[in-house]
């Protein structure tokens, strides 16, 4: 079987199996970089872009606060909550009854109230009521809503009809944003605490022709809680990826960026790969994770994890494939996993972590399994402000490793001191000196391990422009005196996807990232 079609069958299997799984999965798509040089350590400024875009303002909308700011200081009274909003109208033709409420706009209309509510209509008809607080446009009309508490609304609709005390009202042929989604429908249907749209498709791609968007005969948005796409099609381009009778995605605050579409990739070891991670919600705290994944040279490795949260502790059944930033594979057949941990007293900025691991451990090369047992106990402490955009990180841990394959035990300590400045929005660099007793050489497996105890990872990203950025990271051996790896990193964004392209300077290895992402 030659690579490409090996690729192709891999490819399908992926997307196959996520067809299978349960309408509530949820894709988690935030940036973790592959790296042994410490590179990750900047993760947060790749993450942090994004989500800085997902929440950035529009001029129009800024606009929007200025006006409802500037209305709040004209106040000659304050608002009376049991009364109408304050209301301001700008337009050709304006005729208003003080004591009905009735009005009527014609012309350019422009209608602003004071609770973060706009309404424009060109060349038409806007008639309403500020006493009921209700707006009807029947010919074309855009939409504004950045009320605190609500939903942020960017709509552009026809035959518009809205009541603002009560949060209802319709609008047909529209488009535009919901929240962080890029939203289009024959008709939707407005509630205090939901958005209905009918036929109607939805994608955090804002392109004109987006990369990837998900389409149902009806969508439900509960904002700040979750969205439900009924009888829901996942385009790529033109193409349906697949189908599910019933989708559910999470939109609660602080939650991973997410979508539903898989990153694929090359490298040297792998050939050609595709790759998703899912979250599946199950009952209260109980929660399923999938990492489903396929290459062209060793075909399905996937993995899942059954994961339950409780306080500050964490279970985790895992059963699968996992492979480290060298491509080292390690199966696990399975394993449980405990972690708990949390601040130590009180304003001490240190804090605490117990892990333990039990479970049975493979990797085909010698055909090796053993049951493997490793407890670790760690203690860090917040991050120590050196002096602007410049922090200092301090972590030291004991850990305790047990395999039944060699009758092997390996214990000792580990730190590490960690620093990172940003200088600016372009320029940031990192470095960090650690020990760890657990090495390649005392280990029966070698996964995630290094052939060294003592290394400095250092490294510098700068961000040439909005769409790329570069990154160089070092990884010195400290034991044997000399440069180790060095990984060269260029990320580069298009329209609604971003490559990553990698390339390690010693081992002269390369690969390149395509990953969705929600600009």
């Amino acid at each position: 079987m030659n690579t490409k079609f090996k690729a192709q069958a891999a490819a399908l299997a992926v997307l196959s199996a996520l067809s299978l799984l349960p309408g509530t999965a949820m894709a988690e798509t935030v940036y973790k970089a592959k790296t042994d040089t410490g590179a990750d350590i900047l993760d947060f400024i790749e993450n942090r872009r994004r989500a800085r875009l997902m929440n950035k303002l529009t001029e129009e909308q800024e606009e929007l606060v200025r006006a409802t700011e500037e209305m709040k200081q004209r106040l000659r009274r304050p608002v009376d909550a049991t009364k109408a909003v304050p209301t301001s109208f700008e337009g050709d033709e304006l005729t208003y009854d003080q004591n009905t409420g009735e009005f009527t706009a014609r012309g350019k209309v422009h209608i602003v109230q004071m609770d973060g509510h706009q309404f424009d209509a060109v060349d038409g008809l806007v008639t309403g009521n500020t006493l009921k607080q209700e707006i009807a446009v029947p010919g074309e009309a855009h939409m504004l809503q950045l009320t605190p508490g609500q939903a942020r609304i960017t709509l552009d609709g026809v035959n518009t009809f809205y009541r603002y005390g009560e949060r209802t009202g319709t609008m047909e042929l529209a488009k535009g944003k919901v929240d962080h989604q890029y939203v289009s429908g024959k008709k939707f249907e407005f509630y205090p605490d939901k958005i209905i749209i009918y036929e109607g498709t939805t994608t955090k791609c804002g392109a004109k022709k987006p990369d990837y968007h998900v389409s149902g005969d009806k969508i439900t948005i509960y904002p700040n809680d979750k969205m439900i796409v009924e009888n829901a099609k996942f385009w790529a381009k033109d193409k349906v990826l697949f189908t599910r009778e019933r989708y559910e995605q999470s939109m609660e605050p602080g939650a991973k960026n997410k979508d539903n579409f898989p990153s694929v990739g090359y490298s040297k070891g792998e050939g050609v790969w595709i790759a998703q991670n899912l979250r599946i919600p199950l009952v209260g705290g109980l929660y399923g994770r999938a990492h489903l994944y396929a290459s062209s040279k060793h075909g399905m490795r996937s993995r899942g994890t059954l994961n339950y949260n409780w306080g500050k502790a964490n279970f985790e059944v895992a059963y699968g494939y996992y492979k480290d930033g060298e491509d080292r594979w390690l199966k696990r057949e399975p394993s449980f996993i405990y972690s708990y941990g949390g601040p130590v007293g009180f304003r001490s900025h240190l804090n605490y972590t117990l892990k333990g691991e039990l479970g049975r451990w493979y990797k085909s090369s010698g055909n090796v399994r053993s049951m493997h047992r490793y407890y670790r106990a760690e203690l860090s402490r917040d991050p120590i402000t050196l002096g602007k955009n410049w922090w200092l990180g301090l972590n030291v841990g004991y850990s305790l490793t047990q395999e039944t394959y060699d009758d092997s035990q390996n214990r000792g300590f580990d730190w590490s001191a960690t620093t990172i400045k940003e200088f600016d929005d372009r320029w940031a660099v990192y470095g960090r000196y650690s020990y760890s007793n657990k090495n390649t050489k005392n280990s029966l497996f070698d996964y995630d391990l290094d052939d060294f105890s003592r290394k400095v990872d250092t490294g510098v990203s700068y961000r040439v422009d909005d769409k790329n950025r570069l990154l160089v990271g070092l990884r010195y051996d400290m034991d044997k005196r000399e440069l180790n790896e060095v990984d060269y990193y260029w990320f580069h964004d298009m329209h609604c996807s971003q490559l990553v392209l990698r390339y390690r300077g010693k081992s002269h290895n390369w690969s390149v990232t395509w990953d969705f992402l929600p600009w």
